[in-house]
């Protein structure tokens, strides 16, 4: 993690650099800094507007810069230092793509407040797996498919209720899972979901599954509790 701040101020570089230590950031000072931490992938660039006005044009050139191709580095999240002298200035950076400002004098909570959130905006983001691997099965959430590598004639398409319901199942292999347990993380918007509910879908996934001793699972249930998936010897 990297930030650059440019500013005369030494409390406030020093209080950045306090603040940077939770998040085991490098702090890149003066004014050389700006290039460097842009250089060297910063996420966050912190500039006081009291000393970048040799350095507008450049500033600007950088907050107007679209994020390039994935391959690049992407720009980092602008926090701006301002007071009500720099309304002007304020207005076309922030239209230009400035990600927030404060008004000076800096408050050490806020600042605090801004940079946690600020840092956290700028983490890349990364999709989470489309399919997932549990129990030998393999569970493609984005079609809805279930295969099983060890079973060729294994591959049945469900719903999103039943993929998501299997792959629990499948992340919990011999566990036993509680009607309420199910009915909380599949259904948990549902407060008033019958419990013929669960057990209707429970069966249509033995079905299409094919969860049976033949197969080598069973997904048997566990009577007055809820349900457990076997993987059979």
């Amino acid at each position: 993690m990297k930030i650059g701040i440019i500013s005369s101020d030494a409390d406030t570089v020093t209080l950045v650099t306090q603040l940077a230590e939770r998040h085991d950031a490098t702090v890149y000072r003066g004014a050389d800094g700006f290039a460097a931490a842009c250089d060297d992938g910063a996420q966050l660039v912190v500039l006081d507007l009291d000393d970048v006005q040799r350095h507008l044009q450049a500033i600007t050139t950088l907050v107007q810069r679209h994020r390039p191709p994935a391959a690049a580095k992407a720009r980092p999240v602008l926090l701006l230092l301002c007071t009500p002298a720099h309304q002007a200035w304020l207005r076309s950076l922030l239209l230009a793509g400035a990600d927030d400002f404060l008004v000076k004098p800096v408050r050490r909570q806020e600042l605090a407040l801004r940079l946690d959130l600020l840092l956290l905006a700028a983490q890349p983001y990364e999709a989470p797996p489309s399919i997932v691997e549990a129990g030998g099965f393999m569970v493609d959430l984005a079609r809805l498919r279930v295969t099983h590598p060890g079973l060729p004639h294994l591959d049945a398409t469900l719903t999103r209720k039943e993929a998501e319901l299997a792959l629990l199942f499948m992340q919990h292999l011999g566990r036993p899972l509680s009607r309420a347990f199910l009915q909380e993380r599949i259904w948990g918007a549902e407060p008033d979901t019958p419990t013929r509910t669960i057990d209707t879908h429970v069966s249509r996934i033995r079905t299409k599954l094919g969860l049976q001793p033949a197969n080598g699972y069973q997904l048997a249930t566990v009577y007055g509790y809820g349900y457990q998936l076997e993987r059979l010897e």
